[in-house]
């Protein structure tokens, strides 16, 4: 038994899957930086060289708002978004036999933190957006008692995601032909597409996980761990081994990396199990990037910190569908922002004084995305992207 090497050694295991799920994974051709390489540091290097690039036709950093934006940052409010996100996420009101099987549905959330670009379409069907959808199908099927192992995660089927997450497979019933018949159809829910992205990553994950031996994302997570327990270890493994978290993609042959859902399960696992595991305190956990998804790129664009060129910010305002290429750069650049805000906030020169909790770019993700939360921000519109497992 051994981690898994490399996503091509094992191409043959997503046979059979979602059609819609191997279309949304839009980084798996992407090559990955090299093992030597800190993944974190890929991160922000090949945003940094992109969005300074090509990348800048398409979303611009305003690097003179910076100290302005930090200037007029509260350090108090700060404090309280992040400590309120901390204790709040992934705090599941359910009961679990033991560390590793919390530890293995929590994996899962992050795993299937998805769907975002069919938050209007979640709302209109089940009075939902995309991270209730997940986790109220989570719970659900913990409290069904649904295998979450690597066995369990290939048995599933399309109906019980339905069934579980609330996803309507079937849309509006209409007449089979034209005239006076008895006989109706069914069109195919505007959310089928998402059950399926939903099906096939937990599918494929348990493939995986099985092929190279191991019980459980859990106990890939444990295993990786105790060999070397920093996050960058781990968002490596996890990027490596599963297509559904391999975060980047290439435009114009230059590789971009995100990494998004594996930086978040590592900061979640930290947060939730490192006071009380040191297998999990990871001692690296400042060193993330942003999070970045559909609301937090928003968020630093109403502070005008990017700039997104005329047809994208159209877009955006429309409520219309980005591109890879579009969502991308916007991700991008909120990542370079970020980082820029970061290195302003902690030098000594720029006049900020830091509250109880550090400035980074992983505490700076959890205070955007609760402020996009704020009811003057609620309504501010979010990047669109269904073509995607990826956020």
């Amino acid at each position: 038994m051994g981690l898994i090497t490399e996503l091509s050694s094992a191409s043959d295991v997503s046979a059979g899957l979602p059609a819609a799920w191997e279309r949304a994974c839009t980084g798996s051709g992407v090559p990955l930086p090299p093992t030597s390489t800190n993944y974190f540091d890929a991160v922000r290097n090949s945003t940094s060289s992109f969005i300074g690039g090509d990348g800048q036709a398409l979303v611009k950093v305003n690097a003179n708002k910076i100290q302005q934006y930090v200037d007029e940052l509260d350090a108090s409010k700060f404090d309280k978004y992040v400590k309120h996100v901390s204790s709040w996420s992934r705090s599941l009101p359910l009961v679990f036999d033991n560390q590793a099987q919390n530890l293995n549905l929590i994996a899962i959330l992050d795993l299937l933190q998805i769907g975002s670009g069919f938050r209007h379409e979640l709302h209109e069907a089940v009075n939902r957006g995309a991270s209730d959808t997940i986790n109220f199908g989570c719970m659900s099927m913990h409290i069904s008692q649904t295998p979450l192992d690597a066995r369990g995660l290939q048995a599933l089927t399309l109906g019980e995601i339905s069934r579980n997450f609330g996803i309507p497979l079937l849309g509006k019933e209409r007449p089979m032909s034209e005239g006076n018949t008895a006989v109706m159809i069914s069109e195919a829910s505007a959310l089928r597409p998402l059950a399926e992205i939903i099906l096939g990553i937990l599918q494929d994950t348990g493939r995986r996980l099985e092929q190279s031996g191991f019980a459980s994302l859990a106990d890939f997570i444990i295993k990786t761990c105790a060999a070397k327990p920093t996050a960058a270890n781990l968002v490596q493994k996890l990027v490596t081994a599963f297509p559904s978290l391999r975060d980047a993609a290439s435009i114009g042959g230059q590789p971009v990396y995100l990494f998004k859902k594996a930086q978040l399960m590592a900061y979640d696992i930290c947060q939730k199990f490192g006071k009380e595991d040191p297998m999990f305190n990871f001692p690296d956990i400042g060193d993330m990037t942003l999070f970045a998804d559909n609301v937090v790129p928003a968020v630093v664009q109403h502070h005008s910190l990017i700039d997104p060129c005329p047809s994208i910010r159209a877009k955006i305002a429309d409520g219309k569908e980005l591109t890879l290429q579009e969502t991308t750069a916007m991700r991008a650049a909120s990542i370079v922002a970020a980082q820029l805000v970061v290195d302003c906030a902690n030098s000594p020169s720029s006049g900020f004084k830091v509250g109880s909790v550090s400035v980074n770019q992983a505490t700076l993700d959890n205070f955007w995305w609760y402020e996009g939360k704020e009811s003057e921000l609620r309504s501010t519109q979010r990047l669109v992207c269904k073509n995607t497992v990826y956020f």
